[in-house]
């Protein structure tokens, strides 16, 4: 009698440790995983744990442009505002490169008004987002380009970005996409008639 009672005891320690191991790692799944799911909810879509659609991707290369671009008073102050609130969607290298840029060139932001406007016909292409490796994607995106110095109309012209965007393993609070904007690809921003010569 005695020998069942601890063989039952046991037993029943050991199953209390197994609940305690099951408790610990359903508590640790929503760290672990990872879903992004895409911009466009209106057709059923597979959506696997940590893979990143490029509608996605091309949604967040969009968002970043808009955000980024959009200066309403003086893009001297405005454009670095953008650059401090945004740093934890931008990596490291991209973010010195942009403010290095805005700062020898602080003369051609002040005064300036920019916004970038829908091209019109845009609508998210599988052919702009192209994956270069497993954590890297290239997207192009063309947005009106609408410029303004001391009120006077300088730019309304159609341009196309060549974009990098890579994921960024940050904390969450911080970025919640995990995405960053690398920067341009070679040769950058240009008018998009020329891309299409």
């Amino acid at each position: 009698m005695e020998q069942e009672l601890r063989f039952r005891n046991r037993i029943i320690g050991l199953l209390i440790f197994l609940l305690g191991l099951l408790g610990i790692g359903f508590l640790r799944i929503p760290t672990l995983l990872n879903v992004y799911v895409p911009p466009d909810l209106t057709r059923p879509q597979f959506v696997q744990p940590n893979e990143i659609s490029p509608s996605y991707i091309y949604a967040f290369a969009r968002q970043m442009m808009e955000a980024l671009n959009y200066c309403p008073s003086d893009c001297g102050i405005d454009y670095a505002k953008n650059l401090n609130q945004l740093r934890d969607y931008l990596t490291p290298r991209c973010y010195e490169d942009l403010a290095l840029h805005r700062q020898r060139n602080a003369s051609i932001y002040e005064f300036r008004t920019r916004r970038l406007l829908p091209a019109g016909d845009e609508m998210f292409n599988p052919k702009n987002v192209t994956r270069l490796d497993q954590s890297v994607w290239e997207v192009h995106v063309e947005y009106l380009l609408e410029e303004h110095v001391k009120g006077v109309n300088t730019r309304n012209r159609r341009y196309h970005y060549p974009l990098r965007i890579a994921r960024y393993d940050i904390p969450l609070t911080r970025n919640m996409y995990q995405l960053a904007f690398d920067c341009y690809i070679a040769p950058g921003p240009r008018p998009a008639e020329e891309v299409l010569q």
